[in-house]
């Protein structure tokens, strides 16, 4: 019990300074015109608050555009890390407008 305790509060000043290095950031915008429960569908291109999305699915296209499932990439290296709970994509769920990415890697 106490190893636990201790080893917990070894590990807190980490993995709080790894979050703090690498915030999370958002999709900030989408597909205007399809909403995927009520909020812009997220698109391959789309911006984030720490770049842009640079992959998307390879069958499912919104605008001309590959949609974006959880686990997409951003040019930062981060990736989409929220998404719809009713919609998905080739067993994914779908991103949109407002939906979190991971920090970017390194930075």
């Amino acid at each position: 019990m106490k190893m636990a305790v201790l080893v917990t509060i070894l590990a807190l000043p980490i993995a709080t300074s790894a979050f703090a290095q690498n915030p999370p950031g958002q999709v900030v915008t989408g597909a205007g015109g399809v909403l995927i429960d009520g909020k812009p569908a997220a698109r391959q291109g789309d911006a984030t608050t720490s770049g842009t999305i640079v992959s998307g699915s390879s069958n499912v296209f919104i605008n001309g555009k590959p949609a974006v499932t959880v686990g997409d990439g951003t040019d930062c290296g981060g990736a989409v890390a929220s998404g719809s709970r009713g919609v998905f994509i080739n067993g994914k769920p779908m991103a949109r407008q407002g939906d979190m990415t991971s920090g970017c890697a390194g930075k």
